[in-house]
């Protein structure tokens, strides 16, 4: 085993010791709230960084931070992460009529795929000096009084709703609910509207899981870890903190924290995908959410 393996192997086993080290919900949660800054990155580098500094709040190569106007101070220790190495290779692109295909209608392409990883190093913008004027933000404050709240609802209702039926329903115990077969979301309409943007979240999060992972024997524990997971994720890039409700919900459907471990790709997956659905749609409030990752 060379070098360059022995640092990848060092890694790998540092993400599965942290991991391990996540014995509760509130542990869970205060790296979810870490993963909120950093939701674009794999899970994997996520958990790299949070274990290396978890204090950092925005991270870059040491290329990336000059071409932003800054520059690495000397002496800064650099956060290791998992690159990944790709390779071309050449496949047939099949045709978009296969009832009709012949050998001589497969079209040659040629594609990347991940072939290993490689060690490379980010710094922290706490690792650095120089201009703040292309520095992007991080998180748009949002959270506030009633009235921010119930814009923040309003603005995530009508993108969801490009998606799914959303609608408010009363006379129910449950805040929400998304049906499988019709893909409708429901809101309760009685609740404030923190619960309310967390419970859209949540439920918007259960509709991707679903549509991702389709496999019917996996346990409805995984499923709810993983919509609350998102939703907490979600709401802190929002600049809301939803964990007065998280806690105690994660709390009621974590029985065995290993699960941590088969969720914790998934969250980072989902999240991401609502992050960038957001930051991609044509509403301005969301304009600042998208962040580059590795």
């Amino acid at each position: 085993m060379n070098k360059n393996q022995e640092k990848i192997q060092a890694a790998l086993e540092r993400i599965e010791d942290g991991l391990a080290a996540i014995n509760t919900d509130e542990d869970w949660l205060h790296f979810l709230a870490f993963q909120s800054l950093f939701y674009n990155y794999s899970f994997r580098n996520a958990m790299l960084i949070y274990l290396q500094n978890p204090e950092a709040s925005f991270v870059k190569g040491y290329r990336a931070w000059n071409q932003l106007g800054r520059y690495v101070k000397k002496g800064a220790k650099g956060l290791a992460i998992l690159a990944p190495c790709f390779k071309k290779v050449e496949d047939f692109k099949e045709p978009e009529n296969k009832s009709e295909y012949q050998d001589s209608e497969g079209e040659k392409v040629t594609k990347k795929v991940i072939s290993g990883f490689r060690i490379t190093y980010v710094f922290d913008i706490t690792d650095t000096d120089g201009s703040d004027e292309y520095l992007p933000v991080l998180v748009k404050g949002l959270a506030g009084n009633s009235e921010q709240e119930k814009e923040i609802y309003e603005k995530l209702k009508a993108f969801i709703s490009t998606e799914h039926p959303v609608q408010e329903v009363t006379g129910t115990a449950s805040k929400g609910s998304y049906n499988l077969e019709t893909g409708v979301i429901s809101v309760r309409a009685d609740v404030e509207y923190l619960q309310k943007i967390k419970t859209i979240l949540h439920e918007y999060a259960h509709a991707i899981d679903f549509a991702m992972h389709s496999e019917e024997d996996i346990s409805r524990n995984r499923r709810e870890l993983i919509a609350e997971s998102v939703a907490f994720v979600v709401s802190m890039r929002l600049g809301l903190d939803t964990s007065r409700y998280s806690v105690s919900y994660i709390k009621s459907w974590l029985k065995d924290k290993d699960e941590l471990k088969i969720v914790a790709d998934t969250v980072q997956k989902v999240a991401a995908k609502i992050i960038n659905n957001l930051a991609e749609s044509s509403d301005s409030a969301f304009s600042d959410l998208k962040e580059d990752g590795e």
